[in-house]
């Protein structure tokens, strides 16, 4: 697994990226403490200070192009972070990740309230939920995790390589207007934003009990239910768009009834995921039959990419998430078919439908795998 932060900065930089990185340097010297104790990763760990961010993404897009077979075929999970501040915790990402970005976020605490991280990021999400759908929201106890467009370095992980990626920081509370400016200064970050440190201590215990979870768990700790749940409610979101558009006749059937099977393929994999004995699960190391199952669920993400990539700009392979072609970095969902909604090129939109149930059908079937692989494991 690769944890990642850029270091160059417009100008001065003490938010961004600084923040982030010294963060990431933190999670590294707990690591190497670790390490002294005579603890070693049952996986690689790869920590990365990118340089030419600002520029484009140039460092890890350049690592990850010259790395892509390699770590299509081994890489679990990209986890990201970049400026950081006060406030709640921001997290986007692969949805298959949502359920441990939840179980490590009620097990870190808020620096200011004393309460699990969790909560607070989810009491903040509601709050910034519409009236209108507040109430459904409130009867999901989740953290639920945000769809990544672009303007970091898990892009080239997640949408161009179709990786897990996880991107998180903490913001929301700090005074603005100093992006990417001169002002963006040590005096300016301990005055106004985390000036005694406390939320990029909490980051670093956030990234560094992901990545040891990641790297330790002898089951790679991915879920779909999550998933299926987010995909229907971009369906149902662009079933809505759909009907708005009186000249459209776009049949989003096939898409309503992948994501229906994800579910399934979710359901039977949790269920059997609950049935592994926690306690004896480290004597499953090196068995063949776990080493199997991890690649099926390290390589699940690569379902959702498509070898074609999206119209007009193949290299960006994920079919579920990616920068919109106009909002820059601003993310648009089952992009060909949403983008080909909204500037009426139904063709294409219909073109959509049938790459995104492709490839929610064949992340189905590789989980339906998985679950089937998991059965033998904890025979």
């Amino acid at each position: 697994m690769i944890f990642g932060n850029h270091h160059d900065a417009w100008v001065n930089g003490a938010d961004d990226p600084i923040s982030g990185a010294v963060s990431l340097m933190e999670t590294g010297r707990g690591l190497a403490e670790l390490l002294k104790t005579g603890w070693r990763p049952k996986r690689t760990i790869i920590l990365a200070l990118w340089d030419g961010e600002e520029w484009g993404l140039l460092g890890s897009t350049e690592w990850a192009e010259k790395h892509a077979a390699e770590l299509r075929d081994k890489a679990a999970v990209y986890i990201n972070t970049d400026s950081s501040g006060k406030g709640w915790l921001n997290a986007g990402g692969s949805h298959g990740l949502q359920q441990l970005m939840n179980e490590v976020a009620r097990e870190v605490m808020d620096p200011r309230s004393g309460k699990p991280v969790a909560e607070e990021s989810r009491r903040r999400q509601v709050m910034n939920t519409p009236e209108a759908e507040r109430g459904e929201r409130e009867k999901d106890a989740a953290i639920r995790l945000d769809p990544l467009g672009s303007g970091s370095d898990f892009t080239p992980f997640l949408q161009h390589l179709t990786l897990s990626a996880l991107n998180v920081g903490f913001g929301g509370e700090s005074s603005g207007g100093v992006y990417h400016s001169v002002f963006d200064t040590m005096n300016w970050y301990t005055k106004y934003s985390d000036g005694d440190f406390s939320y990029g201590r909490t980051l670093s215990q956030l990234t560094g009990t992901l990545v040891l979870r990641l790297a330790d768990a002898p089951v790679l700790p991915f879920q779909f239910t999550d998933t299926a749940d987010t995909l229907m409610r971009y369906v149902v979101e662009l079933e809505k768009l759909a009907a708005e558009k009186k000249d459209a006749k776009l049949d989003l059937a096939p898409v309503r009834a992948a994501v229906e099977s994800l579910r399934g393929a979710g359901q039977a994999f949790e269920k059997a995921y609950a049935s592994v004995d926690r306690a004896s699960s480290g004597s499953l190391v090196g068995r063949a039959e776990l080493r199997a199952l991890n690649t099926l669920l390290l390589q699940s993400e690569r379902k959702l990419g498509n070898s074609d990539g999206l119209p007009r700009r193949d290299w960006f392979k994920h079919q579920i998430y990616a920068p919109g072609f106009y909002t820059g970095y601003g993310v648009k969902t089952m992009p060909q078919i949403r983008e080909g909604l909204e500037e009426k090129r139904y063709d294409e939109a219909q073109g959509g439908v049938r790459t995104v149930s492709a490839a929610v059908n064949a992340l189905a079937a590789q989980v339906n795998e998985a679950a089937q692989a998991l059965q033998k494991v904890s025979r």
